[in-house]
């Protein structure tokens, strides 16, 4: 129940709340709950969806036409052909390339958020998402040790520009002990997460610009990374095979919309 669920503000005061997690918190929840269940999460939900209980079929059937209708929606934005890039179609391009037990760090304001409408996780620990794991900059760090403890997987490393702003010299180290991280950097040119509601809220912006068109790519080459400029959709898969091809510490730099706007119902969420 952190920011991502108005911590625990965004359920009615009457529902009964039940925290599935590994392990149990070091402090309290920001809300009372019924119960909290700390344990394996494969075991736990595998106990929750056996036989008991009152059937939900009807509320679930309601729940996949709404979830069918909302990907009906993104279908047009998964296909955008704009320029520069729209995030869901980068993240269009990158899901068919992950293996199934890939793990991806997520180290991004908007350009994250959009991750989490397209990329799926299916194991536990294998979605590191900034926020309830670190603050941006954090996502170098996590993603050379989540190499480091599983060589055998994909280790994907999704940044917005200001967040590589925070550690782009983490790529010295990577190479220096040859990581093979892919970074895929979300280039917009702006504090998008800040901007936007900013805008929204105000009608204007105070020091939410970055200098637009940075080649990010070309600092990961210097450090002696692979590194890749991608500045329209026909670029983006090559340009995502080579990097996971090359064996090396990756900067796949792909500019993105600065005009795109990650739909909030709450800008303050």
């Amino acid at each position: 129940m952190d920011f991502r669920l108005g911590f625990g503000g965004v359920f009615g005061s009457q529902t009964q709340l039940v925290v599935a997690d590994r392990a149990e918190p070091e402090r309290g929840h920001p809300r009372a709950v019924a119960a909290g269940l700390y344990g394996d999460l494969s075991a736990i939900l595998s106990a929750l969806t056996g036989p008991g209980g009152a059937d939900h079929r009807d509320w679930i059937d309601e729940l996949r036409t709404a979830e069918t209708a909302e990907r009906d929606a993104e279908k047009v934005e998964l296909a955008e052909e704009r320029i520069p890039l729209h995030p869901m179609r980068v993240y269009a391009e990158l899901a068919p390339l992950l293996d199934r037990n890939a793990i991806v760090v997520i180290d991004a304001g908007d350009f994250g958020s959009y991750a989490g409408r397209v990329i799926d996780s299916y194991q536990p620990g294998c979605w590191l998402d900034s926020g309830p794991f670190g603050c941006l900059g954090s996502g170098p760090g996590y993603a050379l040790a989540a190499k480091l403890a599983r060589p055998d997987r994909q280790v994907v490393l999704l940044q917005g520009d200001g967040a590589f702003g925070f550690s782009g010299m983490e790529w010295d180290t990577l190479v220096r002990h040859n990581v093979p991280v892919v970074s895929i950097v979300g280039n917009n040119g702006i504090w998008g997460l800040e901007k936007h509601p900013m805008e929204a809220l105000y009608g204007y912006s105070v020091v939410a610009e970055l200098r637009p068109g940075t080649r990010y790519d070309e600092v990961a080459r210097a450090l002696g990374a692979h590194g890749e400029l991608v500045s329209t959709p026909a670029e983006l898969r090559p340009a995502l095979q080579r990097a996971f091809a090359s064996g090396l510490p990756s900067v796949v730099n792909v500019l993105t919309d600065p005009t795109v706007a990650y739909p909030r119902r709450s800008n303050l969420a």
